[in-house]
C-alpha cells in the first residue's frame, strides 16, 4: 500500500482519542495493532488501523483489560461491544489505558503512599518493596509515577526537613524505589529506530529517583532512554549526547542546593552539546539556577505529563 494512503501517529491520535504514547504502548506491549512503516521507520496506519483502535479504545473504556482483548480481531471487538458483557473477572489486573469510571485513583494513590510512609518509618524495607510493586501492578504507570512515587519521596523530605525523619530511613526508601523503578526501566524493550534521550543528574546531584521517574515517562512515550546514574559532569553527560546521537537531553534537580557549580555546569553543558539540542529540566531544585536555564535556552517547570507531551511533539517532529 501506498504511504500517501495511510497516516501518522499524530493524526491518528487526533482521530481515536488516543494518547500517542498509548498507541505505541498497545503495539509494543500486546501486539494490539501492526502499524506499516516507512523507508524512515515511521509508522503508517491505515483506515482498519484507525478503526481498530477505536474499538480498543470503546473496549477498554467500557472496562476491559487492553491485555484481555488485544488479540481480539476487530469483528470479535464488535461482537463483544455489542454484547456488552464482561470479558474477564473484576479482580484481575488492569493494564496500561484509560479506566472505567468509577476508578478513584486520587484515594488509591493516598492509600498507598501513606502504606509506602508507614513503612518507611518503621525502616521495613520489604514491606516497602511490596507496597510499591502492588502500586506499580494495580495503576497505571504515569499514574504510579505521579501520584505515588513523587509524593511519598516529597512527604519523606518533608518530614526530614522537620527533624522528623532520621536520614537512613530515606536512604532505605531511596534504594527500594530505585530497585522497583530500575526493574520497571529494564522491562522497556524499543526498536532501534526509536528516538533516543540521555537523562542525567548533575553534579551535586545524587538523589536520582526524580530522574529515574523521567526515563520511565521517557520510555512510556517511545523513547529510548540511556541512563547512567546520578552526579554527572557536564562533559560525561555531553559524551553520552553524542555518543548515541540522541534527539533530547533531560536533567533531574531533586534537591534545593546551595551550589556555586550548578549554573557553570549547565552553561558548559550547552555549550558541549550545541545550540540545537533540547534540554529539559525539572524537579524541586531547579529556583538557584533558573535565571542560567533561560540564558541557555532549556525548558523548565514541567510535570511529567508535560515531558511526555513535549516528547511525543519531538519524536513526530
Amino acid at each position: 500500500m501506498s504511504i500517501k494512503s495511510t497516516y501518522t501517529i499524530k493524526y491518528v491520535a487526533s482521530k481515536t482519542g488516543l494518547k500517542p504514547y498509548l498507541i505505541r504502548s498497545w503495539e509494543a506491549r500486546y501486539q494490539a495493532i501492526c502499524p506499516q512503516r516507512s523507508d524512515s521507520n515511521r509508522r503508517c496506519f491505515t483506515d482498519n488501523d484507525v478503526k481498530r483502535l477505536r474499538l480498543l479504545k470503546k473496549a477498554v473504556d467500557e472496562g476491559h483489560p487492553i491485555s484481555a482483548v488485544a488479540k481480539m480481531s476487530s469483528d470479535e471487538l464488535s461482537r463483544l461491544l455489542e454484547r456488552g458483557v464482561a470479558l474477564v473477572n473484576p479482580d484481575d489486573a488492569i493494564d496500561t489505558g484509560p479506566e472505567p469510571s468509577g476508578w478513584d485513583h486520587g484515594t488509591m494513590a493516598e492509600q498507598f503512599v501513606e502504606r509506602a510512609l508507614f513503612h518507611t518509618i518503621r525502616l521495613n524495607p520489604s514491606a516497602l518493596e511490596h507496597v510499591l510493586n502492588d502500586a506499580a501492578v494495580d495503576m497505571p504507570r504515569q499514574s504510579f509515577l505521579q501520584t505515588v512515587v513523587l509524593p511519598l519521596f516529597g512527604r519523606i523530605g518533608e518530614l526530614w526537613r522537620l527533624g522528623e525523619l532520621k536520614t537512613i530511613n530515606e536512604h532505605m526508601a531511596s534504594v527500594v524505589a530505585r530497585s522497583v523503578l530500575w526493574d520497571m526501566l529494564r522491562s522497556v524493550h524499543l526498536s532501534e529506530a526509536a528516538p533516543r534521550i540521555v537523562i542525567a543528574t548533575p553534579v551535586g546531584h545524587w538523589h536520582e529517583l526524580g530522574a529515574l521517574a523521567s526515563a520511565l515517562a521517557a520510555s512510556e512515550s517511545g523513547w529510548r532512554v540511556y541512563y547512567f546514574g546520578p552526579n554527572l559532569p557536564a562533559e560525561e553527560i555531553a559524551y553520552a549526547a553524542k555518543r548515541f546521537s540522541v534527539k533530547a537531553l533531560a536533567l533531574s534537580l531533586c534537591h534545593l542546593l546551595n551550589d556555586h557549580r550548578l549554573s557553570g555546569e549547565l552553561k558548559k553543558l550547552r555549550r558541549l552539546v550545541g545550540s540545537e539540542l533540547p534540554i529539559f529540566i525539572g524537579g524541586a531544585g531547579i529556583e538557584p539556577v533558573r535565571q542560567t536555564i533561560g540564558q541557555i535556552n532549556a525548558v523548565a517547570d514541567i510535570d511529567l505529563g508535560a515531558f511526555r507531551d513535549k516528547l511525543e511533539a519531538l519524536a513526530e517532529a
